[in-house]
């Protein structure tokens, strides 16, 4: 399977847990592609990833996106809730849709914000 960052594709998160995630829901690849192109050789083949939540609520640790392609509604990327998943978590080996550069870039201010590298 080849993913690549930026991608959204859907991922069996499984019962829920507390305030973990549960279901199967799309999720947006934040991993860089060397690793993603290296996943074949890797040991652990786990992938960092966004999830994403149609419950629209904005603020700092959110990202909106517009439905596209197979993405069939408005969705936020839930900045605080990016975790790793094991790749056979992955529900389909096709992407529902791919965010744009812009987006991407727009998306690292706010990833970079979450993890401290700059104050706003």
């Amino acid at each position: 399977m080849k993913i690549k960052r930026g991608e959204i594709y859907l991922v069996n998160f499984g019962k829920k847990y507390q305030s973990e995630l549960g279901k199967i829901r799309p999720v947006m690849v934040l991993q860089t592609d060397f690793v993603n192109d290296n996943l074949d050789i890797a040991p652990f083949k786990s992938v960092l990833v966004v999830p994403l939540t149609t419950d629209i609520k904005g603020g700092r640790f959110r990202f909106e996106i517009e439905p596209r392609d197979n993405l069939e509604k408005n969705s936020e990327l839930i900045i605080n809730w990016m975790c790793t998943v094991d790749l056979k978590r992955f529900v389909s080996d096709k992407p529902l849709a791919r965010l744009s550069i812009n987006e991407l870039t727009e998306l690292k201010g706010r990833l970079d914000f979450f993890m401290g590298y700059f104050d706003y």
